[in-house]
């Protein structure tokens, strides 16, 4: 019973660490990226690998239109 009396009696520092570290975790919470930003970040990688897989098989075909015009 003395070590829940010793707790007991320091009640009010231990709400005040409490108060502090559920401050912290409040401020950092708004920083972590919600579901929507997810979805919203994987739809735009999804849309540059199409963007850019189009201009490599565009650049890809001028190449070999070049080079085959320059052979015949």
């Amino acid at each position: 019973m003395a070590s829940q009396q010793g707790t007991l009696g320091n009640e009010p520092a231990i709400r005040e660490r409490l108060t502090k570290v559920e401050t912290q975790v409040e401020s950092i919470l708004q920083h972590f990226a919600t579901k929507a930003d997810l979805e919203r970040q994987t739809r735009l990688i999804v849309m540059w690998m199409i963007g850019t897989q189009i201009a490599v098989v565009g650049l890809m075909l001028a190449v070999m239109g070049n080079w085959i015009s320059s052979i015949g």
